[in-house]
């Protein structure tokens, strides 16, 4: 009897430590990914959960605003979690929201240091001084291109366009009827804004004044930015006047370029019978400037320390086995990925990756308070509307600038 005693016991005692084991300290992780990025984040978290039992992290996926939002909402409750993947320009909107935990005092101990990433994807995660963000990855916007295609239109497949009229004129030899267009352009979201910003930068425009309190891209650049965009579906006639889905357009031969980002070349070898190749952002009015982001690892507000520490033990995994991320679709803010072999493997990526491409000419959304109302793909920001009334013919570019100009401003005035 004492010896099936001593036998239940046992099993009892080990079942109850290999589920504390297995649940350990847990780390909430909230982000806003969709698609394949998605998928290699939850595959990573699981690798992680599965590589130890002092931690469990436990992801959950918002849409991009509503996850801003929610986060204000949750640290003023107290409810914050643990840690959060965000675009490293929304990072100091939610400083000031008094939404994030700064981590300067936990990067020691948790094995982090600057000399292990790309100097501007990791001084992005200062605010105020302190340090918020690790970087997870960045990432700039290039083209994707249908090499048979390029070929079929007489075009060299290993020379795509660079300038203004070898883009048009590159756009018009692959625009051949109602379903085949040389370029698709996103008829609302801000996309397109995301490109005009590229463009604006390229002819160093600014969208704002130095001390950001007002609008400042209404003139001949900022103006010359949208009628490119614009000419190349109402006059050039190179890209449909109505476009919901550029993915779609171009996995299904509809669109022969699209301006996009890394997170297209998985989907893009994935369909079958694509031949497809990658290019960096043409360089329209001159020099180099394209739009990008960077992704950071944050901490929630919240005052338990062991939490903390626990959520920058999983920082530090993500950090370290970003490639599998990169892979995803996105590009290294590590410097040991951007010089593995595996990496330099990957040439579809050269295109997307500021560590490649000239660094100078990475533009990110300017530090305004207002980033969620500005930068928004919804038609609330003055941009995106601007874009649309573009489009659909409501307003010539004059116009739509000097309204988004006015809306603009007055966002910028709230306190």
């Amino acid at each position: 009897m004492r010896s099936a005693w001593t036998v239940v016991l046992a099993a009892i005692l080990t079942f109850a430590l290999a589920t504390g084991a297995a649940a350990g300290v847990k780390v909430n992780a909230w982000t806003g990914l969709t698609g394949d990025d998605k998928g290699r984040f939850e595959e990573m978290i699981k690798a992680f959960n599965t590589s130890q039992g002092e931690v469990e992290v436990v992801p959950s996926f918002y849409s991009w605003d509503l996850l801003h939002s929610k986060l204000v909402a949750s640290a003023q409750t107290g409810g914050a979690p643990e840690m959060l993947l965000m675009w490293v320009t929304v990072v100091p909107e939610m400083v000031r929201m008094q939404a994030l935990q700064p981590m300067d005092e936990l990067l020691g101990e948790a094995g982090i240091k600057a000399d292990d990433f790309v100097p501007r994807a990791w001084s992005l995660g200062l605010v105020g001084g302190k340090r918020y963000g690790v970087p997870m990855d960045t990432h700039i916007l290039g083209m994707c291109y249908n090499t048979e295609l390029f070929e079929k239109a007489g075009l060299d497949p290993k020379k795509p366009p660079v300038t203004m009229d070898e883009f048009v004129s590159a756009a018009k030899k692959l625009t051949t009827g109602p379903n085949q267009w040389g370029v698709a352009i996103p008829s609302s979201t801000a996309w397109p804004v995301r490109y005009w910003m590229g463009f604006l930068a390229q002819q160093g425009g600014k969208m704002f004044t130095d001390d950001l309190k007002k609008a400042a891209f209404n003139d001949a650049k900022g103006k010359a930015a949208f009628q490119f965009l614009s000419d190349l579906i109402h006059v050039h006639k190179v890209a449909p006047p109505v476009m919901t889905d550029i993915n779609k357009a171009f996995l299904t031969k509809q669109a022969a370029m699209i301006l996009i980002g890394p997170w297209m070349i998985n989907s893009a070898v994935r369909q079958e019978g694509l031949k497809f190749n990658t290019a960096p952002m043409p360089k329209i009015f001159g020099q180099f400037a394209t739009w990008g982001m960077s992704h950071q690892l944050v901490l929630g507000k919240q005052p338990d320390r062991a939490k903390q520490i626990a959520a920058m033990k999983f920082i530090r995994y993500m950090s370290e086995n970003s490639l599998t991320w990169v892979k995803g679709g996105q590009a290294p803010a590590r410097r040991s990925i951007l010089a593995s072999a595996e990496f330099k493997a990957m040439p579809l990526w050269n295109a997307f990756t500021p560590g490649i491409q000239p660094e100078s000419g990475w533009i990110l959304n300017p530090p305004i308070k207002a980033q969620t109302k500005v930068f928004t793909h919804d038609p609330a920001s003055p941009l995106v509307a601007a874009w649309e009334s573009i489009v659909q013919k409501k307003k010539t570019v004059d116009q739509a600038l000097a309204d988004a100009e006015k809306g603009m401003n007055a966002i910028l005035a709230e306190p």
